[in-house]
């Protein structure tokens, strides 16, 4: 069970991590689910942390528990970022809303 709540608090964390880095960087809106993935992923690899070690799930390399567990992680920011906005929060809206685009023209091709 406190893996559980581990996963979901780190996913919590990288929540906000994406969010101050998209107000520091506003290009990186493109590129929101891209960025989230690769640090949840960047994260358990360097805490070398794996839910499935936690609950006992055999797995054929070592290396996928910990790569899965990062891709837990990263999923689970969809889940806060729902939670948010249901709870009425502008932090939970989507990156086009909260950082919005600047008038480019667009291009006919």
């Amino acid at each position: 069970m406190y893996h559980f709540a581990a996963v979901a608090l780190l996913g919590l964390a990288l929540f906000k991590l994406v969010d101050m880095l998209e107000d520091l960087v506003p290009g990186l809106t493109r590129f929101h689910t891209f960025v989230t993935f690769v640090l949840a992923i960047a994260a358990t690899v360097a805490a070398d942390y794996s839910m499935f070690r936690g609950f006992h799930i055999q797995l054929r390399e070592t290396w996928m528990g910990t790569w899965g567990t990062g891709l837990i992680v990263g999923g689970t920011t969809s889940a806060w970022r729902a939670a948010f906005h249901w709870l009425g929060s502008s932090e939970g809206e989507e990156p086009d809303v909260r950082h919005p685009q600047q008038d480019r023209p667009r291009i006919a091709a």
